[in-house]
């Protein structure tokens, strides 16, 4: 690269910012993105497309290092930062025009292939902005490493502000713009004989033009319903009934219709009503496929009278009830159904604000459902456990009716909000929120003939009353079916015969059936020894010997919509008779395997062959202990961060703000630990054993007594949990960040040659851990996956310690610019 001529050091400090900040919007937009088009475990995947193109970026600044040598750094990094900015908008794009639905076939492994290298572009061009500004300015390393961080640490934050604001598609377009942002700024930072020597001719290969530009699709895209939008959503199109209100925010896309008025939209409708019921309504689709409506109250009970017909409101005829809660409000049907069953107090919460918004504040959806005209309704805009664990009310019902997604029940619901409602420890603080004879209603889907999403959630009854010290559950239970919904009636204290009549008359009268009750045999002996079990011990071991994992689910593996076991995925790929949870459940499997398949040939061909060279430079045996001390840290720290994700995705209330929060914590707290690391360096075997102790205690510490500290803490207000998240984040984050430049010196120590192998296997462990890291938390739990992690590092203590004994007790110096970047990213995206 020609010498630098004065470069500008606050536009070059503030185009490393500004890129950086871009990515990490980009990135967290990307899971939101991904929720929507595909099912919702795809969201983990753009974790993994940015660490690849992360590296990939990497390995070009390697690779070709003699072509960028031959323009000024500022030019560079600016046509880089604006290659960044265009390919932002166009991956989304084609995403979008992708049809990823899943069929065996070798056109599904091609279509994904195609999302894989649409994702990871951006990824590559800002990567390569990165190495080359860490490598190769002539600022100091802390000044442009830590703009980066601030950077990418604020991105992390801002991203759930700008989702209240703007759709999926157009905050990614406006992530380009900032992106293209930090193209003028590097432009602006470069001398001017260097600006006037490289300035293109063509208007978009310059950076204001193009910042222009991007900033004028954001608006289109915001203000017209005609700009970029998913074509196909969730394996169906997209309808034009949905298109007549759209808004996004982190949580989820909800789209609206027009009122209508036609048959009312019912989980289970009796065949009792009449049929020639018409009530005018709404239609509230989430993220494509999930969905509810919205009724119209006209300020008389009797305008809600069909809601009477619907099995899911059944326990609202139980006598007695006054005051009741629902978990879930969504378009508002449970709270009219409470108030039209004769229930004067009311609260309804719900997580998503949307909601909230159309019921009450929304000008024409707010006149139309009219809710707030019903006397003693209150609303809160919250998690539904966190609200129940801090509330000092008492309750005589709460109601939890079919809250998921579709989408997410049949797909396995790998990263969801939902997740949380259907613990032990959920159920828990909710039986703690009802008074002592009080009730909790929960509906689920029902399969006829196949009980077990039905099983599990009567497992999960049943789990809750032995949790009470409740020795005997069948007084307690009492559940009814419908053709495809099951719902049960959990009571805090045994039925009374009056409270079983009127249950028993009223499914009686609807002509609904009577699943399980206290005083008759179940319809099943799966359900029967469910409720007989004594202990939780006997109970799992029931619900562990079906066909699918029906095992009461907890925080640490709190996967209630997953129960297929991944050494079933062989056996039951072709079975055609399997229906309902388990096929989805199969299908979501099988693409998960898919794309730890497809990760590995991307990370081989990409990442490892390029830099095969330079692992045949050194000694076998440096090789191979080098090989294994980065597969270790790019497993370990991925695994890490996967059970961060999901630990903290119940405790924060939903994945956004998870991912938010723990890749904030971990980008600052590993930068700073790898800045540390310079000065205070692991340079004997003592230290060594010190910070190698010291990382596996902390992680078999999180790992035994976090749950304990999230539970206890989870009814305090969303922003002291986040601090309580970033306190347990930081210190790990910190001893993590010496991780890799430490393995670095100690390669360099002896032969700085491989080094490039190191680190591209460092990349490539990490985007394979990924997936991993979700295989192993579904299958053995959350803290399982810790514990792997603190293997890992356990693990690395006698590795490092032979890096150390092949070469001089002291480290020579740290590593060459040319190397320094890929230590940055490792910190940042890959460990």
């Amino acid at each position: 690269m020609p010498p630098s001529r004065n470069i500008s050091k606050v536009p070059f400090i503030s185009g490393v910012f500004l890129i950086a900040f871009s990515m990490l919007i980009f990135q967290i937009v990307q899971t939101r993105i991904l929720s929507v088009i595909t099912w919702y475990y795809m969201a983990f995947f753009a974790i993994s497309v940015a660490m690849l193109g992360m590296t990939i970026g990497a390995v070009w600044v390697y690779r070709w290092r003699e072509r960028f040598q031959q323009t000024p750094l500022p030019i560079v990094l600016s046509r880089f930062a604006l290659a960044t900015a265009v390919a932002m908008p166009a991956s989304v794009m084609v995403q979008f025009c992708l049809v990823t639905t899943f069929s065996v076939s070798l056109t599904l492994v091609i279509a994904w292939s195609f999302l894989l290298i649409a994702m990871t572009l951006p990824y590559v061009f800002s990567g390569v902005v990165v190495s080359l500004a860490l490598t190769r300015s002539p600022f100091p390393i802390g000044l442009v490493y830590g703009a980066d961080l601030l950077g990418a640490s604020l991105g992390c934050a801002a991203v759930v502000v700008l989702l209240s604001f703007l759709d999926g598609p157009t905050s990614a377009i406006l992530a380009g713009a900032i992106s293209a942002l930090s193209g003028v700024a590097f432009f602006a930072s470069a001398s001017p004989e260097d600006r006037q020597l490289f300035r293109s001719e063509y208007w978009w290969r310059r950076p204001v033009p193009i910042v222009t530009a991007l900033a004028a699709f954001v608006l289109f895209n915001a203000l017209t319903p005609v700009g970029i939008r998913p074509i196909l959503v969730k394996d169906s199109l997209e309808t034009s009934s949905l298109g007549f209100y759209e808004r996004w925010n982190s949580y989820s896309r909800v789209a609206a219709s027009r009122v209508g008025t036609y048959a009312p939209f019912m989980w289970a409708p009796s065949r009792e009503m009449p049929a020639d019921t018409r009530v005018p309504q709404v239609y509230l689709n989430i993220d494509g496929s999930a969905g509810t409506s919205m009724f119209h109250y006209d300020g008389t009970r009797d305008s809600l009278s069909f809601l009477r017909y619907d099995l899911v409101n059944l326990a609202y005829r139980l006598p007695g009830i006054r005051k009741s809660a629902v978990i879930g409000v969504g378009g508002g049907r449970d709270l009219m159904a409470a108030y039209s069953m004769g229930v004067t107090d009311i609260t309804g919460v719900e997580l998503n604000p949307i909601f909230i918004d159309l019921l009450t504040r929304h000008p024409l959806y707010s006149k139309f459902s009219n809710l707030t005209a019903m006397p003693n309704v209150k609303l809160h805009v919250a998690d539904g456990r966190s609200w129940f664990a801090g509330t000092k009310e008492k309750f005589d019902l709460i109601q939890m009716s079919m809250i998921d997604t579709w989408a997410a029940t049949g797909a396995g619901a790998f990263s969801l909000s939902e997740n949380g409602l259907y613990t032990l420890e959920g159920w828990r603080t909710f039986l703690r929120a009802i008074n002592d004879h009080g009730i909790f209603t929960v509906s689920r889907w029902y399969n006829p003939g196949d009980t077990d999403e039905t099983g599990r959630m009567i497992g999960l009854g049943t789990a809750a009353l032995l949790d009470l010290g409740v020795t005997d559950a069948r007084p307690h239970l009492f559940v009814a079916r419908a053709e495809n919904i099951a719902t049960l009636v959990l009571s805090k204290s045994p039925f009374t015969e009056e409270q079983l009549r009127v249950l028993k008359s009223t499914v009686r009268d609807l002509g609904f059936d009577v699943l399980l009750a206290p005083d008759q045999p179940p319809e099943s002996s799966l359900l029967g020894e469910i409720v007989q079990s004594s202990d939780a011990h006997s109970l799992n071991r029931t619900l562990g010997s079906t066909r699918l994992d029906l095992t009461v689910p907890t925080d640490n593996r709190p996967f209630f919509f997953f129960q297929l076991r991944f050494s079933d995925v062989p056996k039951l790929l072709f079975d055609k008779t399997l229906g309902g949870i388990a096929k989805g459940n199969l299908i979501a499997s099988a693409v998960l395997i898919l794309i730890l398949f497809i990760s590995i040939i991307a990370v081989v061909e990409t990442v490892l062959v390029p830099l095969r060279e330079t692992a045949q430079q050194s000694s076998l045996h440096l090789i191979i202990t080098g090989s294994l001390y980065f597969s270790l840290i790019g497993l370990g720290f991925m695994l890490t961060e996967i059970a961060l994700l999901q630990r903290f995705s119940l405790y924060l209330g939903h994945p956004a703000y998870s991912l938010s929060v723990c890749l904030f914590g971990l980008i600052l707290a590993t930068g700073m630990g790898s800045l540390t690391s310079e000065r205070l360096k692991l340079d004997g075997r003592v230290k060594l054993l010190i910070w190698g102790g010291a990382v596996v205690v902390y992680l078999v510490v999180m790992a035994q007594f976090l749950p304990t500290v999230l539970e206890s803490t989870m009814d305090r207000e969303r922003l002291v949990r986040v601090a309580i998240s970033l306190i347990a984040i930081v210190p790990l984050g910190f001893l993590l960040g010496f991780a890799f430049p430490t393995g670095m010196r100690l390669i360099e120590a002896q032969d700085r040659r491989p080094a490039p192998w190191f680190w591209g296997v460092n990349g490539a462990t990490g985007v394979l851990a990924s997936v991993l890291g979700l295989m192993l938390s579904m299958s053995f739990g959350i803290s399982a996956t810790m514990f792997v992690s603190a293997t890992c590092y356990l693990l690395l203590i006698p590795t490092s310690l032979v890096l150390f004994g092949l070469g001089p007790n002291e480290t020579r110096r740290d590593l060459t610019a040319a190397l320094r970047p890929v230590a940055t990213i490792g910190d940042r995206e890959i460990q």
